[in-house]
């Protein structure tokens, strides 16, 4: 395809970014994180993240399976620091050994449930926003997170759809 065709694969990619951009402005003053600006990046990367996952809808159910995975092994290294806060020094690095090892192992799960770039994308997600809004609950963060992760998966799922459909239209030219 020569770039005069191809072109019109990123301005219809754009297009779908901008009407992410825009759909993210109307639904985040909604959510039940007060004060934030908005929560597009996590649907920008949840987005990628569909694509490294093989541009299916099983990866994008792995990908979105991952991210609650990642919220909850976020959650649980979290809760285990809590318990072991006397260790100091070494209160997060042992909660964050202790919680890896069996995110890790998630590789040789169930194929739905073993894209483990998504667990860690989506744990570095959620303790994001427990810098960003700290007086946010752990719920109200997961809810946000996965709705968001959610619409990237649509939007990954859209953008294949489309671009096979112009692909082929080109091709019987």
């Amino acid at each position: 395809m020569d770039f005069k065709k191809f072109i019109v694969i990123p301005v219809f990619i754009g297009f779908l970014a901008c009407t992410f951009v825009a759909l993210d402005q109307f639904i985040s003053p909604l959510l039940p994180i007060q004060g934030n600006k908005g929560f597009g990046w996590v649907t920008f990367q949840a987005w990628a993240m569909y694509f490294m996952a093989g541009c299916t809808l099983k990866g994008g159910a792995r990908t979105f399976l991952g991210y609650v995975m990642g919220v909850i092994s976020a959650i649980l290294i979290i809760k285990l620091a809590g318990l072991i806060s006397a260790a100091g020094f070494w209160t997060v690095p042992l909660a964050v050994f202790v919680i890896v090892i069996p995110m890790c192992s998630m590789e040789r799960a169930h194929s739905l449930i073993d894209f483990v770039p998504a667990l860690f994308v989506s744990s570095a997600v959620f303790f994001a926003f427990t810098q960003l809004y700290p007086t946010s609950t752990f719920g109200n963060n997961a809810l946000v997170i996965l709705l968001y992760c959610a619409i990237g998966m649509v939007y990954g799922i859209v953008t294949v759809w489309l671009r096979g459909l112009y692909e082929k239209a080109v091709a019987k030219k």
